[in-house]
């Protein structure tokens, strides 16, 4: 029988959902997006909801770092970029290429169209040192370099750097961290931790919870997780039970 959890969502409310393997969920993706909810709108919510999250610990004018990577879970720290600027909050996003050069799908669409609104600052490949200096005096700083895909033992750089960086930010000086869909680092599917993982004090985790974020190792890395739950998923549970 399928495992079901009680959990918060980001709107405060409770909702019981399924918890799901990595696999199973980009199967339930992909049929929802036949349905007729396409995959740039699942991003556009998803980001949305993550700047919701967000600005329940950034108040009006607070200074907020995205990290960004280059696939679709960096997709949803675009959207968030935008809404949070609008929002009144002072936004610099981090990425190691030009929206124009990113190849992932919808992540490069919502990348170009949230640039180009100009709402928010944009620093592309920083060093060590910049990279730094943009951490001295941040409120919030959002994790959405890797997604539920990764799998590894070790990260790559220039993100392993990112998150270790991100990691001391936050043990030095108590910047919070918040994590899109999975902090970076560790595996949606088992829970294990790569030699570089982000400590976030709150995932949230977009549609269903992961097999790996409920996992008792993964729970120092995840904090407090929170559900976006982006659609009305009963309409699938005879598939998912």
């Amino acid at each position: 029988m399928q495992r079901t959890i009680d959990i918060q969502c980001v709107d405060g409310g409770v909702a019981q959902a399924p918890v799901l393997d990595v696999a199973d969920v980009v199967a339930l993706e992909q049929r929802i997006a036949r349905d007729g909810t396409s995959l740039l709108e699942l991003m556009t919510r998803a980001g949305t909801a993550l700047a919701h999250a967000v600005e329940e610990y950034a108040v009006s004018g607070a200074t907020i770092v995205i990290l960004a990577g280059s696939g679709n879970n960096g997709g949803d720290g675009w959207v968030a970029a935008r809404a949070l600027a609008a929002a009144d909050r002072n936004v610099t996003l981090v990425s190691k290429t030009a929206p124009e050069e990113l190849t992932a799908e919808p992540a490069r669409t919502v990348a170009l169209e949230s640039a180009s609104t100009g709402s928010f600052d944009l620093v592309i490949a920083p060093s060590d040192t910049e990279l730094a200096r943009l951490f001295d005096n941040v409120d919030v700083i959002v994790d959405a370099i890797l997604g539920t895909g990764f799998a590894h033992d070790q990260v790559r750089e220039p993100y392993a750097t990112w998150i270790r960086q991100a990691n001391e930010t936050h043990r030095k000086y108590g910047v919070r961290i918040v994590a899109a869909d999975c902090p970076s680092g560790l595996s949606a599917q088992t829970g294990t931790a790569a030699s570089e993982c982000i400590m976030a004090d709150e995932t949230v985790t977009m549609i269903v919870p992961k097999t790996g974020l409920v996992e008792p190792q993964a729970r120092p890395y995840v904090g407090t997780l929170l559900l976006a739950p982006l659609i009305s998923i009963e309409e699938y549970f005879d598939d998912l039970f």
